[in-house]
């Protein structure tokens, strides 16, 4: 039943259950595809996304039979059709799998209308026991036939909240149930108990929307007004933003009549550090249905959020929730290119922070609007579909970076925009490079550089550095270390006279590696050191990268713990931005590092976690160094020589004795 409080027990089940470790909240109210929730099931917890979609949902199964994850799906009445059958099937084929199979995992689901599934326990929410209504209703100063009357609406409590603030609001001296027949309200009784009106579900929403009715017409024209118009806003809000959607009022008149809205438990307040308010799901529901067309509404509300938002440099999320509201109210709109340029604006602070997901979130939804209007063949949908690709490229799914960097590139060809061509190209040279296919990589990185070269514009040039430092990059990983300094170099140089210093610190890293590739440690850790000092504000992916690249460096010189506490750096950030690529590789280079200092057991399980993330990417090369580096340790070592720590001292020692011959 609606206000009965199910999201509010999962949400306290979310926050406070221990025993999961990893945990995920689905709010499907919008009729979210069954595909783009396993999608995010499996990169939030760690897990290869299937390349078929038919896959999903045994990866889905096999994902949560696998460890102790939490995932709740809230609000699934809005996956059903209205004789209760599934929109998605593959939602009904996924829950009986799960029933079927089962595991550590737990999945809870919250619902108006109870899905045709076996197996499942379920946790009827009903009303307060009448008791405990009359309890409520006493204690609020409630008088006569209580009993009665919470037995009535089944003691629904948020029914039960609304008729007491009504009627106190009302009745101040006398808040008296009889007074019900003078708010409208006397053919409630027979309203709750004519069968022909009534169903089994819909009994207590009826009873809602009629208390709602009466307590709407007792408001003042100034409260509805206030009412309907913040309705537009999703979660909570200020009195700033209620005056922003009712101009013509002050913000004092406005803040007193937020209080008043919230006595009649149509809102509710909330104290943390400053005064913010909100709606029940029910009321909002109700208040949106009251409104109808809301456009002025949301125009106000994005004039609003543009006076209120920061300006860079940005640090958290936080510091562009402005951004990402006016996106909502622009997508509300079906603006959607207005959304996009908010989504633009945002998108590298997002892309350096790691918000990968987010991203994904916001320009599958712009896409899968443009397809609906069917409007393909324009730049900014041909943008999308290439952000969307870099996306999932950091986010280590190259099969769907693949799959719409190339949709991208095939209409940009057909329509002639040479940026997004240049755009896809690169990205695919970028995926085609992790996945350590580098002649296909630079192929793609030659085809994109040749593009942007044509451009006269300054913007380009910055383009133009990028290529080429993605091209030293793939020659560098081919082994090449000379070819790769010398695009390194001419990258670093384009960059710092574009005073661009995300890529400054990356040629700087770039230059590290393939210093390092020579053999030159010293003057790796001089670079990375460098990079290092550039990214701690403002890449938090690039700062994952240069502690790996410094671990890597110190335990070529022999200094073990340096290496270790680099690496456990490193770990940490790519986890936090969910990089499973990083992750991986920061397993990896631990694992080197901890051999050397006699931890063997230790580094078997993080050659372990390595192995199971580059199998999950798909990275067979590296699947098979941790296959090595596993059977190599799991060998019986019957003698000192048949240790590694002994070849490391040998040649640790040759390397003394050469440089003291050559003094």
């Amino acid at each position: 039943m609606g206000g009965t409080g199910k999201s509010m027990l999962a949400a306290k089940i979310y926050d406070e259950i221990e025993g999961f470790p990893k945990r995920f909240w689905a709010d499907v109210s919008y009729g979210a595809d069954f595909s783009d929730l396993a999608r995010q099931v499996l990169s939030e917890f760690g897990f290869r996304v299937p390349e078929e979609e038919a896959q999903l949902m045994q990866a889905l199964v096999k994902c949560l039979q696998s460890g102790q994850y939490l995932l709740i799906i809230d609000n699934l009445e809005s996956l059903l059709q209205p004789d209760r059958q599934w929109g998605s099937q593959f939602y009904g084929d996924f829950f009986n799998a799960w029933v079927e199979y089962g595991g550590n995992s737990k999945v809870i689901v919250t619902t108006r209308e109870r899905p045709e599934l076996k197996g499942f326990e379920w946790l009827l929410l009903k009303g307060l026991q009448v008791e405990e209504g009359v309890a409520l209703l006493t204690e609020l100063g409630i008088r006569r036939d209580l009993g009665d009357f919470v037995e009535l609406v089944d003691g629904h409590p948020l029914l039960l909240k609304l008729v007491a603030d009504l009627l106190k609001e009302e009745y101040r001296e006398d808040p008296d149930l009889r007074r019900l027949a003078d708010l409208g309200l006397g053919n409630l009784r027979q309203l709750l108990t004519d069968l022909q009106v009534v169903g089994v579900h819909r009994r207590p929403n009826v009873g809602i929307v009629l208390v709602l009715d009466a307590s709407f017409e007792r408001l003042s024209e100034l409260q509805k007004a206030l009412l309907l118009n913040i309705s537009v806003y999703r979660g909570a809000f200020d009195s700033a933003a209620a005056v922003a959607v009712l101009p013509e009022s002050s913000q004092t008149e406005i803040e007193g009549e937020l209080r008043n809205l919230v006595k009649r438990s149509l809102l509710l307040e909330k104290l943390n550090g400053k005064r913010r308010f909100e709606f029940q799901p029910v009321v909002l529901e109700y208040a949106r249905y009251k409104a109808g067309n809301q456009t002025e509404a949301h125009q106000q509300a994005i004039d609003y959020y543009l006076l209120n938002v920061k300006q860079q440099p940005w640090q958290t999320k936080e510091d562009i929730k402005e951004y990402l509201e006016i996106f909502y109210h622009w997508y509300q709109l079906e603006n959607y290119d207005s959304a996009f340029d908010v989504l633009d604006a945002c998108n590298d602070f997002l892309s350096l922070r790691g918000y990968y997901t987010d991203q994904v979130y916001f320009y599958r939804q712009l896409i899968e609007a443009w397809e609906k209007r069917g409007e393909r063949e324009h730049w900014i949908y041909l943008a999308a579909l290439t952000n969307l690709g870099n996306s999932y490229y950091f986010l280590g799914d190259y099969f769907q970076a693949i799959k719409f960097c190339q949709q991208s590139l095939e209409i940009a060809k057909e329509i002639d925009y040479p940026d997004v061509k240049a755009a896809s190209l690169n990205i695919l040279g970028l995926v085609y490079r992790q996945r350590e296919q580098y002649k296909q990589a630079i192929e793609f990185f030659q085809q994109s550089l040749r593009i942007v070269k044509d451009f006269k514009e300054m913007r380009y040039r910055n383009q133009e550095a990028k290529l080429i430092g993605n091209l030293g990059n793939a020659y560098q990983y081919l082994g090449e270390y000379l070819q790769a300094i010398e695009f390194h170099q001419q990258s670093l140089e384009l960059a710092q006279e574009l005073g661009d210093s995300n890529w400054e610190a990356s040629c700087l890293g770039n230059l590290g590696n393939s210093s390092h590739g020579l053999k030159e440690y010293n003057q790796a850790i001089e670079f990375f050191q460098q990079q290092l000092k550039i990214v701690k504000e403002i890449d938090r992916q690039g700062e994952t990268n240069c502690l790996g690249n410094l671990g890597i460096a110190y335990r070529c010189l022999g200094q073990y713990q340096q290496a270790i506490e680099f690496q456990q750096k490193s770990l940490e950030i790519a986890r936090e931005i969910g990089d499973r690529k990083g992750q991986a590789d920061a397993w990896f280079n631990l694992g080197l590092a901890l051999e050397y200092v006699n931890r063997e057991s230790d580094a078997l399980g993080a050659y372990s976690n390595a192995r199971e993330l580059y199998q999950a990417l798909e990275i067979d090369a590296k699947v098979q160094d941790c296959n090595n580096a596993i059977g190599y340790l799991s060998q019986p070592k019957t003698s000192l020589v048949s240790h590694r720590g002994f070849w490391v001292w040998l040649r640790r020692l040759w390397r003394w004795v050469r440089s003291w011959f050559r003094r």
